[in-house]
């Protein structure tokens, strides 16, 4: 069930951290004036967006800037506040279920551990996934009804709220599970430094993806994970097993794909678009990877469509 609520209670700084429970799910949204700041208080596990508006969210002393084209995901026991831009704002604040989050916690966490085996495993680390998520079209679209679902008195709709809740619930707990089984790649023993430098590379892994049709330069990414750029290489490649020049490839690739089947660009323009200098690089590139050329590409998924 949704309950809407007011916004969180403020706890003042210096004062003892109570990770805040919920035996329901919390909802927050309404529409706030311009320039409107509410300070410092403790998050459950849940999502923070801007159903309109924008607005600068500060999680743990990082700040992050928000619009209706990206939400944040916000671990339990994390310190959040805001302030919103602009006349007409409306933020959300969800936090999820306690119990719940316990369950499918355990149920994914612990799903390849013997019954009989020490669990040993930090159940509310969600650490690894409080960054922005851009243009997420599931959320995006489905926000609005899911506060629309909670406010009604319906069962049926109630019933319907709860499912889409597990859903996105279900997803914030596998990805930060695929976080966690992603950086023990890195070999590191202490679990503090392997998370830390997980997330400098994770920085810098979203950094190229929202920026791949630009030009920049491998020491430029490193120094965006805060790493060195021989240490960067190295880590990064042990984390997502490929090179980050690989990595930029396959981005590029796959946009020029998209391309190639929503729009009627010559392949040139999208090769520059996409942020190829070379038309015949990218040519070979591509024929590599999708097994013909960008126009074959283009013609074959053309024919799919029309039958």
């Amino acid at each position: 069930m949704i309950v809407r609520h007011q916004l969180p209670e403020v706890k003042l700084t210096g004062v003892q951290d109570i990770t805040p429970a919920y035996a329901d799910h919390y909802l927050f949204t309404d529409s706030l004036p311009a320039s409107f700041r509410y300070p410092e208080h403790f998050t459950a596990l849940g999502i923070v967006a801007m159903l309109k508006g924008k607005g600068e969210f500060k999680i743990n002393d990082e700040t992050a800037a928000l619009d209706e084209n990206a939400f944040l995901i916000v671990n339990r026991g994390s310190r959040l506040s805001f302030a919103l831009q602009g006349s007409d704002n409306i933020p959300v604040l969800l936090y999820f279920n306690t119990i719940l989050c316990d369950l499918l916690i355990r149920a994914i966490f612990y799903r390849d551990v013997p019954a009989d085996a020490e669990r040993d495993i930090e159940t509310y680390d969600f650490s690894l996934l409080e960054h922005i998520h851009f243009q997420h079209a599931t959320l995006k679209n489905h926000l609005p009804w899911l506060i629309n679902l909670g406010s009604s008195c319906s069962s049926f709709h109630a019933l319907k709220a709860d499912m889409l809740l597990r859903n996105l619930l279900d997803n914030i707990i596998a990805e930060n599970y695929a976080a966690v089984t992603v950086s023990k790649n890195l070999d590191v023993v202490k679990q503090s430094t392997r998370k830390t430098l997980y997330k400098r590379l994770t920085v810098a892994k979203q950094w190229m993806e929202a920026n791949c049709a630009a030009a920049f330069t491998i020491d430029h990414v490193a120094d965006i994970a805060m790493l060195n750029t021989h240490h960067f290489l190295r880590l990064f490649k042990k984390a997502f097993r490929t090179t980050p020049h690989q990595y930029l490839i396959d981005l590029r690739i796959k946009r020029a794909s998209n391309l190639l089947i929503a729009t009627d660009s010559p392949v040139s323009e999208i090769c520059q678009d996409v942020g190829f200098e070379s038309l015949s690089s990218f040519s070979t590139l591509f024929k590599v990877r999708c097994g013909m050329s960008p126009t074959q590409f283009r013609e074959l998924n053309r024919a799919q469509v029309e039958k």
